[in-house]
């Protein structure tokens, strides 16, 4: 009389273990790997929103306004550090180098402001 005993051997479940475990921690890299970009991307998103804020208060001013003497200049906006360097170019131009860093993360703004150009005012 045969009998036949039916289920996996002992090899056959490591195996299979070992597999369904191989591709769960590939998958969670995989989900770390995704987090961390989406945390960059915020990072970078923050930064630059401060920077450009910064930067249409500084085009809204006046030419001949204090805040357009050459130098450097440090603030914090937030959780945002931002370091203001004016570079006069010539009499009637000037170089802006706005630089925001948070956490480690650092970006770069560059624009010019002219004092030969009329400015318009709402007046």
């Amino acid at each position: 009389m045969e009998t036949h005993k039916t289920g996996f051997t002992l090899i056959e479940t490591l195996i299979s273990i070992t597999m369904i475990s191989l591709s769960t921690l590939l998958l969670m890299k995989c989900m770390i790997v995704a987090l961390h970009g989406v945390k960059n991307s915020d990072l970078r998103f923050r930064v630059g929103l401060v920077l450009e804020n910064k930067k249409n208060s500084l085009l809204g001013q006046k030419y001949i306004s204090p805040l357009f003497s050459e130098g450097t200049s440090m603030e914090r906006t937030g959780d945002v550090m931002i370091i203001t360097t004016i570079i006069n170019i010539t009499h009637n131009l000037k170089k802006i180098v706005l630089k925001g860093s948070r956490n480690n993360f650092n970006l770069v703004l560059v624009f010019y402001k002219s004092g030969i150009l009329r400015e318009v005012g709402n007046e």
